[in-house]
């Protein structure tokens, strides 16, 4: 049952993460937190928040979470449940810091960099996920994406060799 809860965790992240991108940094009229980090994250590509804000707000909706499901379930499958959450959430962390900065470790990150990228460069109103494509599928704003075209200004050094796309990454991603 512990095992149950922290997947469960996990995939409550992997909607949370796609929830959060759509409505707070996309659809939300108005200020936020989210979403004036996230249009900076747009606008400036190696722009992330600091990571002390993040961190705060984690710890907060943590404690209040913890709180409130504990009143309901039992602390340890709570804690299990919210461990998995978090534990996916530092995984999502890394890997969007990776996919904007560091070389690909497996080809599936290069199917979760062009998904992403095509957010980013061609369609901020599709591919809203960055760990997983399946609740742009559930939610109908997936877009199969074959290449990526990415402007100059804006191209990650992983992704050149001497200004121009790296050979291997040509079958993926072109220079606007």
């Amino acid at each position: 049952m512990l095992l149950l809860s922290f997947f469960f965790g996990v995939l409550l992240w992997t909607l949370l993460e796609y929830i959060l991108h759509r409505y707070l940094g996309h659809v939300h009229k108005g200020k936020n937190f989210f979403k004036t980090e996230h249009l900076q994250h747009h606008g400036k590509f190696a722009y992330f928040a600091p990571a002390h804000k993040k961190l705060i707000a984690a710890i907060v909706v943590f404690c209040l979470f913890l709180g409130l499901m504990s009143l309901i379930f039992p602390v340890l499958y709570t804690f299990s449940f919210l461990l998995g959450t978090y534990s996916m959430y530092a995984l999502y962390e890394i890997t969007h810091f990776r996919f904007h900065s560091k070389l690909p470790v497996a080809p599936i990150f290069i199917v979760l960099r062009k998904h992403h990228f095509f957010h980013h460069f061609h369609n901020p109103k599709t591919n809203f996920g960055v760990t997983s494509r399946i609740w742009d599928r559930v939610f109908g704003t997936f877009t199969s994406v074959e290449k990526v075209r990415v402007p100059q200004k804006m191209a990650m050094t992983w992704l050149l060799d001497g200004g121009e796309i790296n050979q291997q990454f040509s079958s993926d991603f072109y220079l606007a």
